[in-house]
């Protein structure tokens, strides 16, 4: 079967933007790693607060904020580990050239993460809306019964 020009881009954009998906992944994983260090940092940090005479004790302060500090750190934890799931599942989709809606969703997803995430975004989602490219998820949809030939 003879490929366009158009079509052979296409699905070189596309595999160049599924491995852009995948290291933003794994950079977004990344931040998980990071918290614990930032969190060690951060203890360290306020536990050197000077105390003004009269004024208030900025270690107690940061006492009765303690539980709300550790709610922040483990809604950024699950944020970072949902954005890197789905953009890693993203970005394998758009190399195997399946999901198509799910690959629009997970390239709009990432466009608020600026500014990578918004060029990378923005790319993928022109790349998915062109014409030549929605005949390349929805041939690889009509092929998933003959998988077993591959």
């Amino acid at each position: 079967m003879q490929r366009s020009p158009e079509t052979e881009k296409i699905e070189k954009h596309l595999d160049v933007i599924g491995i852009l998906f995948m290291v933003m992944a794994g950079f977004s994983l990344l931040t998980v790693l990071f918290l614990p260090i930032h969190f060690m940092m951060f203890e360290a940090f306020t536990n050197h607060f000077p105390r003004q005479v009269n004024g208030p004790d900025p270690r107690r302060m940061i006492q009765d904020m303690q539980p709300f500090i550790y709610i922040v750190y483990a809604m950024i934890g699950v944020v970072s580990l949902i954005i890197g799931a789905v953009m890693l599942a993203t970005g394998i989709n758009l190399r195997r050239r399946r999901h198509f809606t799910f690959c629009v969703i997970g390239s709009a997803l990432i466009c608020p993460s600026f500014p990578l995430g918004t060029a990378l975004g923005v790319w993928s989602l022109l790349t998915l809306y062109n014409k030549h490219t929605r005949p390349l998820f929805a041939e690889r949809t009509s092929l998933d019964d003959a998988d077993f030939l591959d």
